[in-house]
């Protein structure tokens, strides 16, 4: 009887824990140091990234977390223009830029509302050194996102 209620015990615990296994991704959303970080840190299913002339592609149905989708150092500062087209059908989540000093900076910020699959350019500035752009998101479905590069890879 004993090793029913510690075997019953145990999946109560793990389908809790199953349960919650986006909550990371909503308490770090905001949160700019967890952001820029170097490592990534997301769960996603049915996902498939593309690099091809320049053009990123990233599809999946479930994401949550932050992911680096491209890296770029520089040797001076300069304007690239990043064309953007960026939609999902639940959730919320924004591309950033993260500079070489760690400072992250909103480019888009995505829900089933406010996005648009029609394609948006942006100017971000990016600084001398490393530079990298970020994925972050929560209790996303059918996440849709295309970035072209102004400048060579």
């Amino acid at each position: 009887m004993m090793k029913k209620v510690k075997y019953f015990l145990l999946v109560v615990l793990c389908l809790c824990l199953m349960g919650c296994n986006n909550e990371f991704a909503k308490t770090e959303y905001n949160d700019s140091e967890k952001i820029a970080a170097s490592g990534d840190r997301y769960a996603k299913e049915m996902s498939v990234f593309n690099h091809v002339n320049g053009e990123y592609s990233l599809t999946v149905s479930k994401f949550n977390g932050r992911q680096t989708l491209w890296t770029k150092s520089f040797k001076e500062e300069q304007e690239v223009s990043i064309d953007l087209s960026f939609v999902l059908s639940k959730g919320q989540a924004k591309v950033v830029h993260i500079d070489g000093d760690d400072t992250v900076t909103t480019v888009m910020e995505c829900t089933p509302d406010t996005c648009t699959e029609e394609t948006v350019t942006v100017s971000v500035t990016m600084k001398k050194g490393k530079n990298r752009i970020k994925i972050v998101g929560y209790d996303c479905e059918d996440l849709e996102l295309k970035m072209l590069f102004g400048v060579e890879d």
